[in-house]
């Protein structure tokens, strides 16, 4: 369980590791469900990688690494990030992200156009879709 848990973490939070688990059927102590806080139990417990230690040994940088990089505020670097001018990756439940080094040409402020401008035309598409499915 510890080792499918280690192996988790290099891709999921502590919140989507215990929704897994569940789902697999698998049970925590005494026959009760696993929750956010027993995975981060066992993992200190175990002396696992955190997410963001996993994350941060890939190269992901800081919101005030990466605002320094491209020469912009942190606020900037997160709002292009939900935007999908930069990828990023969740490393805790709170949803604070990391965010990968961007390949040339890195994004650059352009007051007076939209965003959702730039995305169409740089060919990316935000982490969180807002269409809605309908049935017929």
């Amino acid at each position: 369980m510890i080792e499918q848990i280690d192996g988790l973490l290099e891709q999921h939070t502590d919140c989507q590791i215990a929704a897994f688990l569940n789902r697999q059927g698998r049970r925590a102590g005494k026959g009760g469900f696993f929750s956010s806080h027993i995975i981060a139990r066992l993992r200190r417990e175990y002396g696992l990688k955190k997410r963001y230690d996993c994350l941060r040994a890939k190269g992901l940088l800081t919101p005030a690494e990466m605002a320094a990089r491209l020469d912009v505020a942190p606020c900037t670097v997160r709002i292009w990030g939900q935007e999908g001018l930069l990828s990023a990756q969740a490393y805790n439940d709170r949803n604070e992200r990391l965010y990968e080094c961007p390949t040339h040409p890195f994004p650059v402020k352009m007051q007076g156009r939209k965003l959702s401008q730039r995305r169409a035309r740089a060919g990316v598409t935000p982490h969180s879709s807002k269409e809605v499915q309908y049935e017929a």
